[in-house]
């Protein structure tokens, strides 16, 4: 198929032998194959190429897919190369949750409007204890994991970066910038949750844990599984709710083999979100999608007034127009809409 054009090629001087009219008809058609084949390749050559690989850090190997290739350049040796994205999934999700938007996001536009492929690198990491990275080597607290994560950044040999989270993960990226400021020189937080304090609490466990009475209960007719497929498929196509079911899965599995361990991580409504937020001074992009705030609402969660609450805390900061429809899963299903709003406000930033 790559050696198209000079196979045509060969192919016009083989029926050299055809009548002048029809030979003219016959080049001009081949030459227009020819040209389109030939843009076809160089849009092959262009297409975001993705690797992986697991990273073994002082909590755990961590898996991560990423755009980096061997000759990429994070130090900013290339002058149009823009600054490196580190993205960080929500529970129970994995690295899939940007799978449709990685070639989005690694493209930039510039000013003529051309399209430079792979400009940017983007790295999207599988938290300890989700899709294929291992689970934590003992207990962890959210600072620790987002350490795990930026054992991966340097791994990669990625200096400054812009961090990128969708709930959970927007924990660990407002970890990372506000403990990491010559690091974060952006972060982006998608349907960004601040948790109701809670009242004290009597208990003699610590809210640093997860509660170990959560554990999944597997059942002989395999209810458990169709159980985590049901809960979604009245709201998701059934190939995306096939990916987030095997998140699912994966992730309970997994902390069914941390529990018995005796390994937790930190929940997210113990995190000290405030301190993070307002330690945060690099600028700060907010997306929620509205979709996702109808959903959390109807069931008690308060998106929109939480969402509000989050944005307050935080010094730089901009909110975006809520993405539509703008599901739980709008970084799956709006990747083209939500990948817009952040690129133009990276390019706004000069990053």
């Amino acid at each position: 198929f790559f050696d198209a054009p000079s196979r045509i090629c060969r192919h016009m001087a083989a029926n050299a032998s055809l009548p002048h009219k029809h030979q003219k008809m016959y080049h001009s058609f081949l030459f227009l194959l020819a040209f389109f084949c030939t843009l076809i390749v160089a849009a092959n050559g262009a297409m975001t190429t993705i690797s992986k690989g697991i990273v073994s850090t002082a909590l755990g190997d961590v898996h991560y897919l990423t755009t980096k290739s061997s000759s990429s350049s994070s130090e900013g040796n290339d002058q149009n190369a823009k600054t490196p994205c580190l993205a960080f999934h929500m529970s129970p999700r994995s690295v899939d949750e940007y799978r449709e938007a990685i070639p989005f996001l690694s493209e930039y536009t510039d000013d003529k409007g051309d399209d430079v492929q792979n400009n940017r690198i983007i790295v999207a990491m599988d938290e300890l204890g989700y899709g294929f990275s291992g689970i934590p080597k003992r207990s962890c607290t959210i600072d620790e994991m987002a350490d795990a994560m930026l054992e991966v950044a340097n791994h990669l040999s990625i200096d400054r970066f812009i961090a990128i989270g969708s709930l959970l993960g927007c924990f660990i990226s407002l970890s990372l910038a506000s403990r990491y400021p010559d690091r974060v020189c952006a972060v982006v937080l998608t349907n960004v949750y601040h948790y109701p304090p809670k009242p004290p609490s009597s208990s003699s466990s610590t809210k640093e844990e997860e509660k170990e009475e959560e554990v999944w209960e597997v059942k002989e007719d395999g209810t458990h599984l169709t159980a985590i497929w049901n809960k979604r498929s009245s709201w998701l196509d059934p190939k995306l709710n096939s990916r987030i079911t095997y998140d699912e899965m994966s992730y309970l599995l997994k902390k069914q083999e941390r529990y018995s361990s005796k390994i937790f991580i930190q929940d997210a409504s113990a995190y000290d979100f405030e301190s993070a937020a307002k330690g945060t001074k690099c600028p700060i992009l907010c997306i929620r999608g509205e979709g996702a705030t109808t959903l959390f609402d109807a069931i008690g969660l308060d998106l929109s007034g939480q969402f509000e609450k989050a944005v307050g805390m935080m010094e730089d900061v901009e909110v975006a127009p809520a993405v539509k429809p703008g599901g739980l899963n709008l970084i799956n299903q709006d990747a083209e809409q939500w990948s817009e709003i952040v690129n133009k406000f990276l390019a706004s930033k000069g990053l």
